[in-house]
């Protein structure tokens, strides 16, 4: 069952993949970054809500497709959001990501250039 968008309800954003990925400079990532999005009080995935993932690094620069630091997709039915495909820039080090929704905490997912 599936929650509804636009509630009360305090949710939660749980990795659920392409975090910790590796990968050489300027190169694609082989995973996007994906969040579930959860109703803390149930447990229920929550579906239609907006979820932000923003480039907020210092060390390094991984874009998204069109070489956008910030990228808005809906949670799917099962509570997904994927982003578009990471790019790595020309300098190693780790990147990071928050990833904010309304009602929810924010998270903070990582992925890191090697030489």
């Amino acid at each position: 069952m599936s929650a509804e968008a636009g509630s009360a309800r305090k949710l939660v954003i749980q990795p659920a993949g392409g975090i910790g990925q590796r990968t050489g400079r300027l190169q694609t990532f082989a995973e996007p970054l994906t969040a579930r999005l959860i109703d803390a009080g149930t447990g229920d995935r929550v579906s239609g809500v907006p979820v932000t993932f923003s480039w907020v690094s210092t060390t390094q620069q991984v874009l998204f497709a069109e070489n956008e630091i910030t990228v808005t997709v809906p949670t799917d039915d099962q509570g997904f959001a994927r982003t578009p495909a990471l790019v790595a820039g020309d300098v190693d080090g780790t990147a990071t990501f928050t990833v904010t929704a309304e009602g929810a905490e924010p998270a903070h997912f990582e992925v890191t250039v090697v030489p």
